[in-house]
């Protein structure tokens, strides 16, 4: 298990033993000293990372197996302790395509206004959501003037975590420029947080993964009760076990579909963590993890309660495994719509003409089912030959992009046809991961 105390590590240029990483910094500070008439202080990083297995479970309370991917963003950052100057000067490597944005601070309460509009995806807006969250959480009156330079490799859209890995990047610079020291956890869990001020009701499993991650493991991170990161090697085989990461080249932009994709799949877990909490237990669940410790009467996820409860959602839905209109919620959750609004859609809104309670619960419970299992291969030792290992993950990542695609609705043709000329060229198993929709 990773140190929840362990702090983000703070290396020399020289260093640096990724020459095409090192290439990079040399070039972001040429081209900052040409921008801004002085050499940066330092350089923030934050990867991108890869979802193995565990798709949409975060934000249901469950655990996710990710690793960290060399495509990173990094900021250069100059700061000024002059007093009373608290301007930003945000700009990107990219230019032409991503204009210079400036602002100054605007008093700790409001700290930086961030517009989200439906069908707008503002670039500065995840550099804002760090930069807030971090100043939000010290509660400083006058943080320090910065002029920062982007510079991103995580393709956008593609299901690589290219938001979160600015938001934690510009996190990570606004604790260095103002000379705090905050553990990984701390940094984490701010970073989840605050990338919900862009307008998306994420989940924790990209900040974490951005942060805690390390060279050469998988990350097995639990969220509940308390957020754990869990440094996991892959199983020693022959030959070794090896992921291709490929682009459908559909971009998927999580911030302007939200209302019916990513944010409407949050609400539709909520309901139904509401809805099977009230039926088993009378009480009101917040998500489909609290449903399973108390039918478990224990925080400790395991796999024979996560098929009992899939089990247990057939036999609550076989009369309606294709979803409910509000006016149907409103009988069947005894409560109103003006409630189900107030109590599940408050702050992000989402459009929907039925929610499907069936098919988004049965995809968690089963998906996070798999997690367990794919993570028990991992840590098994040698009591697998090689063969059973290959087809042991294998499998469960065939099955878990079946279930993306026909419970959880967020796959696309594209990736479709992807998964299967993968599976067609010869490998064991081949999923969609990210959000989807591209």
């Amino acid at each position: 298990m990773a140190e929840s105390n362990e702090f983000v590590p703070i290396l020399s240029l020289n260093s640096i033993d990724q020459p095409a990483l090192l290439k990079r910094c040399k070039i972001l500070i040429e081209k900052f000293i040409s921008l801004y008439n002085n050499p940066p202080d330092f350089i923030a990083r934050a990867p991108g990372r890869v979802n193995l297995i565990g798709e949409h479970i975060d934000y249901a309370g469950f655990g996710v197996l990710p690793m960290a991917i060399s495509n990173d963003v990094i900021i250069a950052v100059n700061f000024s302790n002059k007093k009373g100057y608290t301007n930003v000067r945000l700009s990107n490597i990219i230019d032409d395509k991503y204009k210079q944005k400036c602002w100054d601070f605007e008093g700790k309460d409001k700290i930086v206004e961030i517009i989200v509009e439906e069908g707008v995806s503002e670039w500065s807006n995840y550099f804002k959501c760090g930069y807030k969250g971090i100043l939000q959480h010290l509660g400083i009156d006058n943080p320090v003037g910065m002029d920062c330079l982007v510079d991103g490799i995580v393709p956008i859209g593609a299901g690589l975590s290219s938001s979160s890995s600015f938001v934690c990047c510009a996190a990570l610079a606004t604790c260095h420029a103002n000379n705090v020291t905050l553990t990984k956890k701390q940094i984490t869990e701010i970073s989840i947080e605050c990338e919900r001020f862009s307008g998306m009701n994420s989940g924790g499993m990209d900040q974490t993964a951005s942060i805690f991650s390390q060279s050469g493991h998988a990350l097995y991170v639990e969220f509940l009760p308390t957020l754990n990161a869990t440094p996991t090697k892959l199983p020693t085989t022959n030959p070794p076990i090896t992921f291709v990461v490929a682009n459908s080249l559909v971009k998927a932009d999580k911030v302007i579909t939200a209302p019916i994709h990513y944010n409407l799949r949050v609400v539709e877990t909520k309901l139904a963590a509401y809805h099977l909490g009230q039926l088993l237990f009378g009480k009101d669940c917040e998500n489909l993890k609290h449903v399973c410790d108390l039918y478990s009467n224990s925080t400790k996820v395991t796999i024979d309660k996560l098929e009992k409860l899939s089990d247990y959602v057939d036999q609550v839905y076989e009369k309606n495994q294709e979803g409910y209109t509000l006016e149907e919620l409103t009988i069947m959750l005894k409560l109103s719509s003006t409630e189900i609004y107030d109590k599940f859609i408050p702050n992000f809104p989402v459009r929907a003409e039925r929610f499907h309670l069936y098919k988004r619960s049965k995809h968690v419970f089963e998906e996070s089912c798999r997690v367990l299992k794919f993570y028990e291969v991992c840590t098994s030792g040698s009591s697998m030959n090689d063969v059973e290992i290959f087809e042991s993950l294998g499998n469960l990542m065939n099955q878990s992009h079946q279930s993306c695609k026909e419970l959880f609705d967020c796959s696309c043709d594209e990736l479709n046809d992807l998964v299967r000329i993968c599976l067609g060229g010869g490998a064991l198993g081949s999923r969609l991961t990210g959000a989807g929709w591209g």
